[in-house]
């Protein structure tokens, strides 16, 4: 039985200074009783895809690099294999101090509450840039952020493993409303649990950057894989029932962009995330164009 979330909020309120409070967002399952179902068929199993989570600000004059490290790595394996988010948090208090994160003042604005949430869920990094590779702590440590120079050889580890459930997406636009429905397939037994995420990421963003010498600022700085909303959960949606070969879940979701929303939904793709419910890493990730 399709079980069906409609997405009614707007998106959240993009704060203009670090001395602002982002409001709570609650992380906790709302009660969801979807079990799912079974299928007559078992398809052949997806390769597993790799997502980086890139920490980043507009005032990082090293953040550039990272971004430019995410292109060379997706260049050479594929957005097929590799798929990426930026995560512009609001500036931290305390060790981190990331003054480097508030936005530009009469520049668009990428700093989000959702994303703060996600760092401060998943470890808040020393300094930036850094990110996460498949939100997973690689041994021996114990903490998920990783150095972008890392990133390349963290992926390839990632990428040799398989994952047991396939992820397909289908869209549909309508002026400002955005439809999507996914279908999770399992092909293996898993004898944990696991949890979905939807998160809608735009591409060709033009907002001030710090960059390295000569250039220094720059105010038509090209930013991509912005994170911009979540259609639920932001840390994800715990799945229900037990998960085995055959075990099919069905999702629909809607967004009415509002009226005055900078987002453009031409240069914007859907990012749908699913992960362990106990460690948090991403047991496989697909993305779909809104174009």
């Amino acid at each position: 039985m399709k079980h069906v979330f409609i997405c009614l909020s707007l998106v959240l309120a993009l704060f203009s200074g670090c001395e602002e409070t982002p409001p709570f967002i609650d992380f906790t399952d709302t009660g969801d009783s979807d079990t799912g179902t079974i299928a007559d068929t078992i398809p052949p199993a997806q390769h597993k895809a790799v997502l980086i989570e890139d920490i980043t600000g507009v005032r990082c004059v090293n953040c550039p690099s990272a971004a430019q490290k995410i292109m060379d790595i997706i260049t050479n394996k594929s957005e097929d294999s590799v798929i990426a988010i930026a995560l512009y948090p609001w500036p931290y208090p305390g060790p981190s101090n990331f003054i480097n994160t508030n936005p530009w003042e009469g520049f668009p604005k990428l700093a989000d509450d959702t994303c703060s949430k996600i760092v401060e869920s998943l470890g808040v990094p020393n300094g930036l840039p850094s990110g996460y590779v498949d939100r997973y702590a690689f041994p021996p440590s114990l903490e998920r952020p990783n150095a972008f120079n890392s990133w390349a050889s963290l992926v390839d580890k990632r990428l040799r493993l398989s994952t047991p459930v396939n992820i397909t997406l289908e869209k549909s636009v309508a002026g400002k409303k955005i439809s999507i429905d996914i279908k999770l397939h399992y092909t293996k037994f898993v004898s944990g649990k696991h949890k979905l995420a939807l998160y809608l990421i735009e591409d060709n963003i033009i907002s001030k950057q710090r960059t390295p010498p000569p250039v220094g600022d720059k105010d038509d700085y090209v930013h991509n894989h912005a994170f911009r909303f979540t259609f639920d959960l932001p840390a994800g949606r715990p799945l229900k029932g037990n998960l085995f070969p055959g075990k099919t879940y069905d999702r629909h979701y809607e967004y009415q962009l509002p009226v005055n929303s900078p987002i453009k939904i031409e240069n914007c793709h859907v990012v749908c995330l699913v992960l362990d419910a106990t460690t948090e890493e991403v047991v496989n990730v697909r993305k779909i164009e809104l174009q």
